[in-house]
């Protein structure tokens, strides 16, 4: 399940529980293509730390799908990771992909939020 809130300008807030089905992106793609139409980019703070994995393949190929489609117009990816796993792979995904990526333990949240407002294009509302 991914539950989504946008309450700063241009940052989307994602919190992922459990296994992702193929429909929780419908929504999540809504959101960010609607702030990049207004920003032209859009900031992520992502908090992964009860992610279960995806529901079945198809799940998985929607998550990347939509990971190719967005991440030239994410400016700054912060990931809240609970697991050792977790932050290797958003530590990976960082060499890969367009956005600035930093992990945060599940305590830091609040860090993870300034660090995902500072520096840059900060679209306010």
């Amino acid at each position: 399940m991914i539950m989504i809130e946008n309450n700063t300008g241009n940052l989307v807030e994602v919190t992922v529980q459990g296994a992702l089905q193929e429909g929780d992106f419908k929504d999540l793609a809504q959101r960010a293509d609607a702030l990049i139409e207004k920003y032209g980019h859009v900031r992520i703070m992502v908090d992964v730390s009860r992610f279960e994995g995806w529901e079945n393949f198809e799940a998985a190929e929607r998550h990347f799908d939509f990971v190719r489609r967005h991440h030239e117009n994410v400016e700054r990816l912060a990931v809240i990771a609970g697991h050792a796993w977790q932050h290797w792979m958003a530590a990976m995904g960082g060499v890969f992909l367009h956005p600035e990526v930093k992990v945060f333990d599940p305590a830091q949240r609040e860090d993870a939020k300034r660090w995902a407002l500072a520096g840059g294009r900060i679209a306010a509302e």
